[in-house]
């Protein structure tokens, strides 16, 4: 699983990520996002779903990239923690 951390959000609530990135989180078996110490997964399935949008941005080095916006849902309860009450 790819880790990206994030330094802001976009509008409050969409965090962006680079077209390139997002295929190879799928490669790597999924994304986790991390901001302010909260973070979010998002698996394969969840991430072939996703389109960019906008304009194709020219990058600083070489080649050109597109932003994907994904609303910005952290996880409640860490998912590799055992529940007291299981």
């Amino acid at each position: 699983m790819k880790t990206k951390p994030v330094k802001k959000l976009w509008q409050g609530k969409y965090v962006s990520v680079r077209d390139y990135e997002i295929r190879s989180a799928i490669r790597q078996g999924g994304l986790k996002i991390i901001h302010k110490g909260k973070s979010m997964e998002l698996n394969t399935d969840e991430l072939s779903h996703l389109k960019p949008s906008g304009q194709p941005i020219q990058s600083q080095f070489k080649g050109t990239y597109q932003l994907v916006n994904i609303t910005w849902k952290p996880l409640t309860e860490d998912i590799n923690q055992r529940n007291l009450y299981e």
